[in-house]
């Protein structure tokens, strides 16, 4: 038997709460350097907040990674294109549709929890999985963004459940 196996690997969008937070660490760093003419002690704060902010700088960066094989498909998060963590596998036979997110084919599921595993980036092909999750009972929509190859194999294996991207 052949195995089925395809990857992709999507750089997640850069929100703003991320750029205030950056601007935020960075301010604080040089206010405590500033006042350490007045507060001794504020050199120390200012170069223990420079060190965490070496050390967390990369993790700002995430991307998402899907790996689809033999009907599995996984969910990984990649922080700073090093370190990488597993989040989701599931099943697409499980799954009720997996259509693309303006497609009615999703519209009875747009009240499900979501699980945004996209870019958020405007223009991408965006899809949605209306599935359960492994040992719950409640049904949620996984958004995500697979590549061609990603989503000609889920429809070879699932010709049923997968919806085509219309352009």
């Amino acid at each position: 038997m052949e195995q089925s196996y395809a990857e992709a690997t999507v750089a997640k969008k850069t929100s703003v709460g991320v750029v205030v937070l950056k601007i935020l660490w960075i301010a604080v760093i040089v206010i405590f350097t500033a006042m350490f003419r007045i507060f001794p002690y504020a050199l120390i704060i200012a170069v223990t907040a420079g060190a965490f902010l070496i050390w967390y700088w990369p993790r700002f960066k995430k991307s998402w990674e899907y790996v689809f094989c033999d009907g599995q498909l996984d969910f990984d998060m990649i922080l700073g294109g090093e370190k990488r963590k597993h989040i989701l596998r599931i099943e697409i036979e499980n799954a009720d549709v997996i259509a693309p997110m303006e497609s009615s084919a999703l519209d009875g599921y747009r009240h499900l929890p979501v699980k945004n595993f996209s870019s958020m980036n405007a223009g991408a092909k965006i899809y949605g999985i209306a599935t359960r999750l492994p040992k719950q009972q409640d049904k949620v929509l996984i958004v995500f963004e697979p590549n061609e190859r990603i989503l000609k194999l889920m429809k070879d294996k699932c010709p049923n459940i997968v919806k085509e991207f219309v352009s």
